[in-house]
């Protein structure tokens, strides 16, 4: 089964249900929920999107529940040291982008849907948005 690993601004798109972003990333999540795909995000991605929901005023029994509900949903690809060693060594000029990108490559991802893909330059993982994916495989 495909593998498609989230991005932290694809995560938090869902999350927070920004308009311009949620139908693709609904669709996605859907697809995976169907058990077409299996979709994955780094336990980063899960803190940074519970800081930005928090920020966003969300009522804490909701924020909770959503993240609950996303996690039944998303598995979490874990950030441990040697994705952070790998990521300071790396040559990506943004530490955090690395971090997602290593723990990117310890989940064995296929894809990496980002909406800033020239953040992941050096990926040697497919990198497109969540629009250029769903257009890919109609």
């Amino acid at each position: 089964m495909k593998c498609i690993f989230l991005d932290t601004n694809v995560v938090i798109d869902a999350l927070l249900e920004r308009v311009e972003y949620i139908d693709d990333v609904l669709q996605i999540l859907s697809q995976a929920d169907r058990k077409e795909i299996q979709v994955c995000c780094s336990t980063l991605s899960i803190a940074t999107a519970s800081y930005f929901m928090e920020r966003a005023k969300m009522p804490h029994d909701v924020l909770i529940n959503k993240l609950d509900l996303f996690c039944q949903i998303c598995l979490l690809a874990t950030v441990d040291t040697s994705v952070v060693k790998q990521a300071l060594r790396s040559s990506f000029s943004d530490f955090e982008d690395a971090m997602q990108y290593y723990s990117a490559m310890k989940a064995k991802a296929d894809l990496i849907i980002t909406r800033n893909g020239k953040d992941f330059a050096l990926s040697k993982i497919p990198v497109m948005t969540a629009s250029e994916y769903l257009a890919m495989i109609k």
